[in-house]
């Protein structure tokens, strides 16, 4: 599974109120499911995060002067090393959520699912997009 999948499902599960569906078996098997991916999205935040703040460290006199032009809508001339290197590190982040991860995830039977969720608001969308990915079946 790419971790931008995986980053997308634990922020979703995240969102879940645990505390307000009743059975202990989906509660457990969701709780199961937010950890191990939250792990894989952390461990990629992280290294996200890593390559921001090296890029920053490294570019810091023309981070500024490029973020004043950006911002009034000038255009950007006599900076191209650092144009190509912020390409460079954007393409390496893409990478990053680009990624396969092998997970192990237990799904929840779609209808234990829906008869044990109580008041949570959630999307059909997010409902599709968690059996496509393995947390419903």
């Amino acid at each position: 599974m790419k971790l931008s999948v995986v980053n997308e499902l634990a922020s979703l599960l995240s969102g879940i109120k645990i505390n307000r569906i009743p059975d202990k078996n989906v509660k457990a098997t969701l709780v199961y499911d937010y950890i191990f991916l939250r792990k894989f999205a952390k461990e990629a935040d992280e290294r996200r995060k890593d390559l921001i703040e090296k890029f920053q460290a490294d570019w810091m006199d023309e981070l500024m002067e490029v973020n004043n032009l950006r911002n009034n809508g000038n255009p950007i001339v006599g900076h191209d090393g650092y144009l190509e290197a912020e390409s460079d590190a954007n393409k390496a982040i893409q990478s990053i959520f680009e990624s396969e991860v092998d997970v192990n995830l237990r799904p929840v039977k779609l209808d234990d699912f829906l008869s044990s969720f109580g008041e949570e608001d959630l999307t059909f969308e997010q409902i599709a997009f968690m059996q496509e990915n393995g947390i419903l079946e």
